[in-house]
């Protein structure tokens, strides 16, 4: 894959300056074809503390990547009639699971009903991020990748069902209102395993009003956790197991651990500035749920400074668990119990969340086509707070982490 992104960056380059940067022009205004693509390097974790940016992704254990931020996509437009067009967008990366069905990140139909209005539906991107629309283009946002502590808790990519989008200007700027649908799902990597999520209903809505250098947004989602397949299933089951009069808490924290049929609550605010060469962007969520794998709140606040074509910039995040459930001290365990008390409290201190990271970069901004990015991160993670982490052993101190990325992003 890597040598192919490399051929096309370098095709890229190479094509007339007239040429559209994010297009081909094949001849027809009613078939577009635009692509996308990142060559990084990525240095990242420790022996026993992996990183990762995704959920999907492997972990780095303090190695050199070339896979970790590097992805080529693909998007085909086609207008098939006056209002209704439809949109394919494949995207190859770095996952735990390739298949068709994964690489297919979009496949929807669009019909314009009035002017302000339109309906898509099919296979389409989650959208509760300010990089919605774009988080595998790296070329369209300012850092070498997203954000972990805010982008990583929720690695879902596509959903199918529909959406409706309404919009108009407004005296403040420009409006947009936006309903959907659907049922989505992922295969993570959780180091002892793959989980199988499978959520459904997913519905919510979104709202934003932006002008030419602001951009305000505010979005809701609920969904329930239809289907779960865990490495832990086992652990979680036998909590469902044991009678009340011996362990009263095992029921209580088997509720908090075994994900199926949660409802889980999203919200989040977003807000992004460029003007003046300043840059600067900041997004909040809470994510609300019985499920403690999930419960937490997370955010960031980015700023950067252009000078000439290369911006300076740096970002300061957080994620934390809702809550860290613990064995109580004061039960006496029968032998055979012991073991399942032990296992259920590493459970949950696997899954806590206690991490928040400052990073500094720089993007330069060498042609239409192509930036070069670096950028280092500086990781704070509690003890028993590594729940974005993969862990090799329990996290029983606090550790500090380092990463270090450098890109190569290209649009065509």
């Amino acid at each position: 894959m890597l040598r192919l992104l490399l051929f096309l960056f370098i095709f890229l380059l190479a094509l007339p300056p007239g040429q559209p940067a994010n297009a081909f022009n094949l001849g027809t205004e009613r078939f577009r074809i635009s692509g996308f693509g990142t060559l990084g390097v990525t240095s990242a974790g420790k022996k026993d503390y992996g990183i990762k940016k995704e959920h999907t992704h492997d972990a780095q254990f303090g190695d050199v990547s070339v896979l970790t931020d590097s992805v080529f996509g693909l998007q085909l437009d086609l207008n098939i009639l006056k209002n209704l067009d439809a949109t394919i967008q494949a995207v190859a990366e770095d996952r735990i699971r390739q298949d068709f069905n994964n690489i297919v990140d979009w496949a929807y139909l669009s019909y314009k009903l009035t002017p302000n209005s339109v309906i898509r539906a099919g296979r389409m991107g989650i959208d509760l991020f300010m990089l919605s629309e774009y988080r595998n283009v790296g070329y369209a946002y300012l850092w070498t990748h997203p954000v972990v502590e805010f982008y990583k808790p929720v690695s879902l990519s596509h959903y199918e069902g529909f959406d409706f989008r309404y919009s108009r200007r407004i005296s403040p700027g420009y409006f947009e209102f936006k309903v959907f649908g659907g049922q989505t799902g992922s295969d993570i990597n959780v180091g002892s395993g793959e989980l199988n999520l499978r959520m459904r209903p997913f519905v919510g809505f979104n709202t934003s009003l932006e002008d030419n250098d602001w951009k305000l947004r505010f979005t809701y989602t609920t969904t329930d956790t239809a289907f779960i397949k865990s490495p832990t299933d086992s652990l979680v089951n036998a909590l469902n197991q044991v009678p009340q009069t011996i362990w009263p808490q095992a029921a209580v924290l088997y509720d908090q651990l075994k994900g199926i049929n949660t409802q889980t609550h999203y919200f989040s605010a977003g807000f992004s500035y460029d003007k003046h060469n300043w840059v600067v962007q900041s997004e909040f969520a809470l994510i609300a749920s019985r499920w403690i794998g999930v419960d937490m709140t997370n955010g960031y606040l980015s700023a950067g400074r252009r000078i000439g074509p290369v911006t300076f910039y740096t970002v300061g995040s957080y994620a934390k668990s809702g809550s860290h459930p613990r064995i109580d001290q004061n039960q006496h365990f029968p032998a055979d119990l012991e073991g399942l008390a032990t296992a259920t409290q590493n459970l949950l201190n696997a899954l806590h969340i206690d991490q928040n990271t400052v990073s500094v970069g720089l993007r330069w901004d060498f042609h239409p086509k192509a930036a070069l990015k670096a950028q280092w991160d500086h990781t704070w993670t509690r003890k028993h707070g590594g729940g974005l982490l993969e862990l090799k052993k329990p996290l029983d101190h606090d550790i500090t982490l380092n990463t270090f990325s450098l890109n190569l992003n290209f649009v065509f």
